[in-house]
């Protein structure tokens, strides 16, 4: 094989390597990038008959403030905020269960996509780890369930407001998301 021919493969074999890691990049996309996640939707407010996107563009103080306040920074993704209200039966007759927000995080093994459920009050419905590739222990429900019913104002601290016996650096990872979550969708709906 001549000079010319072995520089014109090597380029062609770094085409290819070049090509294989974009796909693979493609198909890791968080999962709030990936098109309407009905199906994350869903098993996040079971009772819902539909779901309405809603976007909201914040500005660099109240990102700011959301950073201070959560611990965690925002995402190239958070802004504008898509975020998404379910529809439904509600006790009070207004038709809507309450909001889902996508947020993602990195933990020190590796990264998360959460859909935390917001009531109308501000707290916790449900919190669905649609991806999960750092503590698997993060995914339980045990663990999970410590977080319903909380607000952006609740401490959220492990080893006190809740109990987490894995990865503590992922655990607050993962906490901190969920307090992103809740401060993104108290700026967007803010009078």
């Amino acid at each position: 094989m001549n000079r010319k021919n072995r520089k014109i493969r090597k380029i062609g074999i770094a085409a290819v390597c070049s090509a294989c890691c974009f796909l693979a990049l493609a198909v890791s996309l968080p999962a709030h990038e990936t098109g309407f996640p009905e199906h994350t939707l869903k098993n996040v407010f079971p009772k819902a008959t539909g779901f309405t996107l809603r976007k909201k563009t914040l500005s660099p103080g109240q990102l700011a403030k959301i950073e201070q306040a959560s611990g965690s920074k925002v995402q190239h993704n958070d802004n504008p905020l898509s975020y998404y209200v379910a529809l439904g039966k509600s006790a009070d007759g207004a038709g809507v269960l309450g909001t889902v927000v996508m947020v993602d995080t990195r933990g020190p093994k590796g990264g998360l996509d959460l859909a935390v459920g917001i009531f109308r009050d501000g707290t916790v419905a449900r919190v669905v780890v649609a991806q999960n590739h750092d503590d698997p222990g993060l995914s339980s429900e045990a663990f999970l369930k410590q977080i319903e019913g909380k607000n952006a104002q609740a401490l959220l601290t492990l080893g006190k407001d809740l109990q987490y016996s894995g990865d503590a650096k992922s655990a607050q990872a993962f906490v901190n998301a969920v307090r992103r979550a809740l401060h993104l969708l108290a700026a967007a709906t803010a009078p």
